[in-house]
């Protein structure tokens, strides 16, 4: 489809949580003469946490964050993390730029086709319609599993449209509660978001694998952004980050409030440009002397 993806991975060497975190960005540049509607760009992620076949999956809204968590207190096999295992996240720190008064409050910050404006320390002082253009954060979650049942692995294109736009392989959207499969339920666009959704993005307030009481299994997870018109020559820009945690105590949910205490330190090196704020520490020397030299 005439797509240029530039791709840039890094990290930093931190004594703190920073150093247990990668950096994801990417360009992408529409390099062909047609105008590509109703696009989405998603972010892909198969976690294998320790031992693959025990993992729920969750989001935070207001975070951008998909993460994996395992399915019970104990990450079996050799593979596996054992008691109290760790939780691994994904955040959406950016995404691409929406179509104008799409009528949509794309970044979800309570002000529809804006941007906050702020001064210099920070604060808002105004709203200003799309100056920039109004960025696209996390707008669908969804979950699949490594099987080939209608909520398992995308065989062709239409396939991965659908889970793009939040929608099964049989063409059933993504529904609230228990494993997003009830037809007769209300439709929603983030699967498993807790408590993290006040605005109810997915309805009905607190939704959850560990509530639900679902099977864990080999779980992969999508976060989309979208839609948007993606013109000739147009360019974007997603950056995405991975954040890793684990408690020592409390069992793997304990660990996934961990992570997000870790994410909001990933996001707040995204918001300083990856400037990192303080460094790691300087060595601790001890000199011996020798003859004409020190050790």
């Amino acid at each position: 489809i005439g797509l240029e993806i530039r791709a840039q991975a890094f990290a930093f060497k931190t004594n703190d949580e920073i150093n247990n975190m990668t950096f994801y960005k990417y360009q992408v540049i529409n390099r062909s003469s047609n105008t590509l509607t109703q696009t989405y760009f998603g972010q892909w992620v198969d976690p294998d946490l320790g031992y693959y076949l025990d993992d729920y999956v969750g989001c935070d809204v207001g975070r951008g964050l998909g993460f994996v968590y395992n399915g019970d207190a104990d990450d079996e096999t050799a593979s596996g993390y054992g008691v109290n295992p760790p939780a691994l996240g994904v955040d959406f720190f950016q995404g691409p730029i929406a179509d104008a008064n799409d009528g949509i409050d794309n970044d979800k910050d309570g002000c529809v086709d804006c941007t906050y404006l702020t001064d210099s320390t920070g604060t808002v002082v105004s709203y200003d319609d799309n100056i920039l253009g109004e960025q696209i954060i996390m707008s669908k979650f969804m979950y699949y599993n490594n099987d080939n049942t209608p909520l398992g692995n995308p065989s062709g294109f239409a396939d991965f449209y659908n889970y793009l736009r939040g929608i099964w392989r049989d063409n059933q959207p993504v529904t609230y509660g228990a494993d997003g499969r009830d037809p007769s339920a209300p439709t929603c666009d983030f699967m498993f978001p807790g408590t993290t959704d006040p605005s109810n993005f997915a309805t009905l307030g607190e939704w959850s694998e560990f509530t639900a009481g679902n099977v864990p299994a080999d779980r992969r997870f999508l976060q989309s952004a979208g839609t948007f018109t993606l013109a000739p020559g147009a360019v974007n820009y997603v950056t995405t980050g991975v954040v890793w945690a684990k408690a020592q105590q409390g069992g793997p949910l304990a660990s996934v409030d961990l992570m997000k205490l870790a994410d909001d330190k990933a996001q707040a090196l995204f918001d300083n440009c990856f400037k990192l704020i303080d460094g790691p520490n300087a060595p601790d020397l001890a000199i011996r002397e020798l003859d004409k030299k020190l050790i």
